[in-house]
């Protein structure tokens, strides 16, 4: 072959195509990491809600879902969830992990390691073609629907008020049960009605 004028130019374009390619998958992939680390805050911000302690659970987890909803729901953020290229569960995975997702049983040794909040993140914008490597999802359907991940916040629950009254009153009845030798038995003087217990947040 003596004819090698344009071998360049095909080479550079080539070169050119796997750079853009290679440069659009950065791109997908640093902006995918942001928005999954916004939505792991906004996970935080409502196992935050939840962890604080409330008059029962139920307004716990109430508190948590609002938060929940109004922050993937604000001006700023509710965009990047509503443009098709990432998308977050409608409902929020509030509580014991290890009965919301039975995965987290297996990985449970000794106390439960897993209140709080989760939901989950999809991240579509993964699935597209790469010029001269192909496509990034060869075995689905293209729908983007397997770049999905659970991300959660685990900071624990303090105790309600209704929780709390309930233990001290069921202290109560213990202390009164105690077995006395050589005196008065604790029951003896004190009654189960009048003992008003003072809730400190220390039970």
């Amino acid at each position: 072959m003596r004819n090698q004028r344009g071998l360049l130019t095909v080479d550079f374009l080539f070169s050119m195509v796997l750079i853009l390619g290679l440069s659009g998958l950065l791109f997908v992939m640093t902006f995918t990491l942001s928005v999954a680390s916004v939505t792991q805050y906004v996970t935080f911000a409502s196992a935050r809600i939840y962890a604080a302690g409330h008059l029962n659970q139920s307004i716990q987890k109430d508190l948590a879902n609002q938060k929940y909803n109004e922050l993937i729901n604000h001006p700023v953020l509710k965009p990047l969830y509503k443009n098709g290229w990432y998308s977050v569960g409608d409902q929020l995975g509030v509580g014991n992990h290890t009965e919301i997702i039975p995965e987290f049983q297996q990985a449970t040794q000794g106390p439960n390691k897993f209140w709080g909040a989760g939901t989950y993140f999809t991240a579509r914008v993964l699935a597209f073609q790469i010029p001269g490597f192909g496509s990034t999802t060869p075995d689905d359907d293209g729908s983007g629907d397997g770049f999905q991940t659970y991300l959660g916040s685990y900071l624990g629950r303090d105790p309600s008020t209704e929780e709390c009254l309930a233990f001290t009153a069921d202290r109560w009845r213990a202390i009164r049960a105690l077995p006395a030798s050589g005196g008065a038995s604790y029951s003896t003087g004190t009654g189960a009605t009048g003992y008003y217990p003072i809730a400190d947040d220390g039970c």
